[in-house]
């Protein structure tokens, strides 16, 4: 998953099938609760289980060391007719359909959660390099010096083709991965284990990491955003009213708007700006690059997307009333956390969670924090998804402003820099500036598998979603994979409107979630693509500017869900202070400009968490 925030916690895998009887398993809730906190009517009981697996699997490292990774998984109301294999079903939003025999499995990642958690106090603030250097000798001292590659791609791809292996034996298996967790199922394919029948890569990170072209490192992060930028403010300047708000040169708007904010003037926006800076002192000579980091974090949320031109436009008018706004935005930003724990179903019906004859928690599996850790994010992440040598801080400066919504502010970029260093043992172009006594560092070696795209395993098909909206993982990775990828059995789909994460949010109008549904449709067919039906890729919803998907989001920044835009004139047009570029245009002949839809497609389908990585469903024959 690219995601920029360590959220490798996240990290998990849904096995939709039954089980052998070869886990010992207890009742819990099927949201993870917190230490002291008892299951509830709204939080049903599922199962768990703690599966022993060995610290090295073969061919990755050498210890006698045993671990265990938490599994969890929601049992089927009735099992299947004798004689026959147990259907699969993806929930769909609003309902489980007519299936009443599906089981699903989710596990924790090895390093986070309740799998062997690894943490090297992720609140770290302010930062300290020895708090690092000391937590991963600590970690080195428990699991030796393999520890690093104890915890890597391979060898989480190991659990899950062992438990596929040692639980599963007897049923058609299909592994669904979404962001990171593509390249988790990706390198799954490279195992090959018997009894997987597909593969599903819903927003994929690609395996080919080119020399001569564009290549999916997480280094290069905002250089990939701008393409997606260029995408929706072409929807944009296509939408007769987000055009007569911010375009018809959208991108130009912004740039001239960057350029009036970091230019200590008298003139209106200086005063949003100088909000900024009596807020945020560190922002003083770059108050723009607060407001681009902020439209990220709108740009990869589906229902905060269509406010965008609505913050530009209060932005740059900026009264005494748009100026509030700024300041909501700066509150916003700083007092956000993350909560990782999900506490409501989502739409999830609870009948489908009950699980017969249990009717108490005998051994209820909690959480302590948020289970997300930093140090397998950073092992992971810097082993083989990190281009090497780093790109400079005036490269990576450069590609922020560049993308106008970028993920990686150069501001928070030095202390992420001098941990990396750590991380790599000093081995970095960039380390020379930090006077730091590294140690060996805690990344491992690139294996057989890393730079090589998996091809399809015998008797497998692979399915794969794309969005062009997808600012982690753009379309042109997803094409890469595709055509990379050695066999016939696969199709990849694309989506102009949706965003990261295809499967939930991508609704149409008629209430349907297209990419759910396609998933549905290949585990009906058995993985045979030839037969999935992906018609409702049409009847997507298209961008929307006019209505509010996110109510309680635009109370909070705009102080108002319904005329987000406020009162008073508009500002003078700052496209007029910017160099003049082309027009964007929307790739793989997206009609920007086609029927809208005012329903709000508020998603129900529950996400256990935002970068859960992996699914796999067992199907019927």
């Amino acid at each position: 998953m690219r995601v920029v925030d360590s959220t490798l916690a996240l990290v998990g895998a849904f096995f939709l099938g039954q089980a052998d009887a070869k886990a010992t398993w207890y009742p819990c809730p099927i949201m993870t609760v917190a230490r002291g906190v008892a299951a509830s009517d709204d939080n049903p009981l599922v199962e768990c289980a703690d599966i022993q697996v060995p610290l090295c699997h073969p061919g990755v490292c050498t210890s006698t060391l045993q671990i265990t990774v938490f599994v969890k998984r929601i049992p089927p109301q009735k099992l299947p007719p004798i004689g026959s294999k147990q259907q699969a079903l993806w929930m769909l939003q609003g309902g489980p359909g007519e299936s009443s025999s599906v089981a699903v499995y989710t596990m924790d990642h090895r390093g986070t959660g309740r799998s062997a958690p690894l943490s090297c106090a992720e609140d770290n603030i302010p930062y300290s390099p020895n708090t690092t250097l000391k937590c991963l000798t600590n970690i080195k001292t428990k699991y030796g010096a393999v520890a690093p590659a104890a915890f890597s791609v391979t060898s989480a791809a190991s659990d899950l083709a062992y438990i596929i292996t040692n639980e599963q034996s007897t049923n058609d298996v299909f592994v669904y991965g979404l962001s990171y967790g593509t390249y988790l199922v990706e390198r799954l394919m490279h195992l090959a284990p018997e009894g997987v029948k597909g593969y599903i890569l819903d927003s994929v990170q690609s395996e080919q990491f080119y020399i001569t072209k564009d290549a999916p490192y997480y280094s290069n992060w905002d250089r990939d955003v701008g393409g997606t930028v260029d995408t929706f403010l072409s929807y944009c300047d296509n939408d007769k009213f987000c055009a007569s708000k911010v375009g018809p040169k959208s991108k130009t708007y912004i740039q001239g708007l960057y350029a009036r904010l970091d230019k200590k003037s008298a003139t209106a926006s200086s005063k949003c700006a100088d909000v900024i800076r009596s807020m945020l002192p560190e922002y003083a000579t770059n108050p723009s690059w607060l407001v681009n980091n902020f439209l990220y974090t709108m740009l990869r949320d589906y229902n905060k997307r269509n406010l965008i031109p609505a913050y530009l436009y209060r932005l740059n008018r900026c009264n005494a009333a748009d100026q509030a706004v700024v300041a909501n935005m700066v509150m916003i930003l700083t007092n956000s956390t993350e909560n990782l724990l999900m506490t409501t179903l989502d739409g999830f019906p609870k009948s489908l969670f009950n699980v017969s004859g249990t009717g108490n928690v005998s051994k209820v599996s909690t959480l302590t924090g948020e289970g997300r850790s930093n140090v397998v994010y950073k092992a992971i992440v810097l082993s083989e998804i990190w281009e090497l040598p780093s790109p400079s801080a005036a490269q990576m400066t450069k590609w922020f402003e560049s993308a106008m919504m970028g993920a990686m502010n150069p501001l928070e970029q030095r202390e992420n820099v001098l941990d990396n260093c750590i991380y790599l043992g000093g081995k970095d172009t960039p380390c020379k500036n930090y006077a730091v006594a590294y140690d060996s560092g805690f990344t491992y070696a690139r294996d057989a598998y890393w730079n090589k795209t998996a091809a399809i395993p015998a008797g497998a098909s692979v399915l794969m979603f794309t969005g062009y909206l997808d600012p982690a993982t753009p379309p042109k990775y997803a094409k890469d994979e595709y055509a990379t990828m050695a066999g016939t059995t696969k199709k990849l789909i694309e989506f102009p409107y949706a965003p990261h994460v295809i499967v939930g949010q991508s609704p149409t109008d008629g209430g349907v979630d297209c990419g759910g549904a396609i998933l549905a449709s290949f585990l009906a067919a058995k993985g045979d693509v030839t037969l999935v039906k992906d018609a409702c890729v049409a009847n997507v919803l298209k961008m929307n500017f006019t209505t509010v998907l996110d109510s309680k989001f635009a109370a909070a920044l705009f102080g108002t869900d319904v005329d987000v835009y406020g009162p008073g004139a508009a500002g003078p047009n700052p496209a007029l202070e910017a160099p003049a570029s082309g027009p964007t245009t929307a790739p793989g002949g997206a009609n920007p400009s086609g029927p809208q839809s005012t329903a709000s497609p508020i998603m129900t389908l529950p996400r256990l968490a935002l970068g859960l990585l992996a699914i796999a469903a067992s199907s019927s024959v």
